[in-house]
């Protein structure tokens, strides 16, 4: 086995650099859609919830008790970076121990290429099911590496049948402590995300490949079974009494349209490529291409590394080929693959090392750029017109700026709970559930409603509107809405303020805050 990686002075540079920067982000910016509604988790403690299941609010919980401010709940994910870091390290160093002896600026290639991947930053500091999955792949592979090179069944080689006998009856302790630990690794994956049956077949996989397939007649792999259907098991509990909402949700979410569509699939890709290292396909292509290995231990680690990370993305980019993936959610399965590429750089500093620096300073500039952006509201502002148009008003032209997305909602919560007392009502209310979560955090406790509700996790928090019911409806002009009024909705909405977003002196976004009265529609 190998020991445990060594935190030299260049190691704690790289992640000191990456937390000083999660550090700063998560003090300056506010709370993201998705980081609203997992922070919500905490606020509403349950055994699962309709999107996902529940390790993100609980992890939360915590920190929501010592205030809930922006920087207090992104400990979490701060922390799980650190952890996902080391553990890529750690799994680089017992499979490609060449990569921590190469430097390039001065740094192992491993922690260099994850400090220059944008998505993986991202997750650094707003917490997501994926993040929590990031250090928890790094565990199972560890785990499964370790089973691996254990002196146990190995594919090809003929034992006698009394080997084979103490092999399927018996089990070491230290095989034993792995075997359990394994079992809750896995299932803390299975509470954090759902794609973790994905992990669960890159162990199969990976013991099937190197150890056959006598290892299920052992006791510990059905220990681990046991161990990650306990630790599950309230995802199940909540699913059951809640007529399996969340596995339908998720079904019908990775479905996506019902065309696939290759432009779809090649506009992922690119992404893809983009968010986590411009340097990716360059060095996945030289894999490729390589006919000899470079380690020539008993178990090979492309085949092993290639288990838990490929799956995931060859899924993810045939989904995307329906309009049904996001970026951020390839992480878990990069963090799996970057030992492997890692190695593959390796090869091209060789081969091409004026190119491969270009190509990493060109991913620093991104990297810098995009964290610039998303401090200062993007590169656009809306023009005297732009910035007064009423609900549901569009404006010819209007900038699309996908950074005035990270400012502004606290202020918007602030008011939408000034405005409740103002006019004596107990809710506040958006017309698309996905401008509900930042409101609702930062109004908390102020329930907050959803106009277009499709029955998903905020109708369970707060419910339906009562008959007759006022609410202060908000909305931003840059996913704006007609106001909610009319036979099955209610009968005037009254704009009571416009209040713009500045960043940097430059006015990015607008909310409109309407007092909405007398509920028309069904409150189911």
């Amino acid at each position: 086995m190998a020991d445990v990686t060594p935190w030299t002075p260049r190691v704690w540079m790289g992640v000191g650099i990456g937390v000083v920067l999660h550090l700063a982000m998560g003090a300056l910016i506010d709370l993201s859609p998705d980081e609203a509604h997992y922070a919500l988790y905490a606020s509403h403690l349950d055994w699962s919830y309709y999107d996902h299941p529940p390790l993100v609010g609980w992890l939360q919980w915590p920190f929501l008790q010592l205030g809930g401010a922006n920087l207090t709940m992104r400990m979490v994910p701060i922390l799980a970076w650190v952890l996902a870091a080391w553990g890529v390290m750690r799994l680089s160093d017992a499979m490609y121990p060449q990569i921590s002896k190469s430097l390039l600026f001065g740094m192992r290639l491993d922690l260099l290429l994850l400090l220059l991947s944008p998505i993986p930053h991202l997750l650094g500091f707003a917490l997501t099911p994926d993040t929590l999955l990031m250090p928890l792949t790094c565990w199972v592979m560890w785990l499964t590496w370790q089973l691996c090179q254990s002196e146990q069944i190995s594919s090809g080689n003929q034992r006698n049948s009394q080997k084979l006998s103490n092999q399927t009856t018996g089990i070491r302790s230290d095989q034993l402590t792995i075997w359990l630990s394994l079992g809750l690794a896995l299932g803390l994956s299975g509470l954090a995300k759902y794609t973790a049956v994905l992990l669960a077949f890159g162990v199969v996989l990976a013991l099937c490949r190197y150890k056959g397939w006598r290892w299920l007649l052992q006791l510990g792999p059905w220990l681990a079974f046991a161990v990650a259907s306990l630790c599950v098991m309230p995802v199940f509990y909540w699913n059951a009494t809640h007529d399996w909402a969340s596995f339908v949700y998720q079904a019908n979410h990775a479905a996506g349209s019902s065309t696939w569509q290759a432009r779809k699939l090649l506009l992922y890709v690119v992404v893809v490529f983009i968010s986590y290292g411009l340097v990716v396909p360059w060095a996945l292509r030289e894999l490729a291409q390589s006919k000899k290995t470079s380690n020539a231990q008993h178990i090979a680690p492309g085949f092993f590394v290639a288990s838990f990370g490929l799956p995931g993305v060859l899924l993810l980019f045939y989904l995307s080929g329906r309009g049904s993936t996001l970026p951020h959610w390839v992480a878990p399965f990069f963090m799996a693959l970057l030992p492997m590429i890692a190695n593959s750089v390796l090869v091209l500093m060789e081969k091409h090392w004026m190119a491969l620096r270009g190509i990493l300073a060109l991913q620093a500039i991104i990297c810098s750029a995009l964290f610039v952006l998303m401090l200062t509201g993007g590169f656009s502002s809306e023009n005297e017109k732009q910035a007064m148009t009423a609900p549901g008003v569009g404006v010819e032209d209007a900038p699309k700026n996908p950074f005035a997305d990270l400012h502004g909602w606290s202020q918007a919560a602030q008011r939408g709970v000034y405005w409740a007392k103002e006019k004596n009502v107990s809710n506040l209310a958006v017309t698309n559930w996905t401008l509900a979560s930042r409101i609702a955090w930062y109004a908390r406790p102020v329930p907050v409603k959803v106009v277009n509700a499709h029955g998903d996790q905020f109708d369970i928090w707060f419910g339906r509107f009562d008959a007759h019911e006022d609410v202060i409806w908000i909305d931003w002009s840059l996913m704006s809405f007609t106001p909610p009024v009319g036979d099955s909705q209610f009968a005037r909405c009254d704009v009571l303020e416009n209040l713009p977003v500045k960043v940097a002196g430059r006015q990015i976004a607008h909310f409109n805050l309407s007092h909405c009265q007398d509920w028309q529609g069904s409150n189911k």
